[in-house]
């Protein structure tokens, strides 16, 4: 099954070095969704990647990555 990874250099350069709740309230969601999704707990799902390709200058290939979980066995 396929699922979605968060870039992580990506989500930092977007950050700007402000605080990660400054960050989430930025994009409109939870700072614990955020953190969850930081984590690996969580994948990002299609609210979250439209909050933040709305509200930064960054495509949705660059944000998320798609994993074939078949490929990585």
């Amino acid at each position: 099954m396929a699922r979605l990874t968060i870039n992580h250099e990506t989500l930092e350069r977007l950050r700007g070095g402000q605080p990660w709740g400054v960050f989430a309230e930025q994009i409109g969601v939870d700072g614990g969704t955020l953190s969850r999704i930081r984590h690996g707990q969580s994948q990002p799902g299609p609210g979250f990647i439209a909050n933040v390709v709305t509200n930064f200058p960054v495509r949705m290939d660059e944000l998320v990555t798609v994993v074939n979980d078949q490929d990585a066995a």
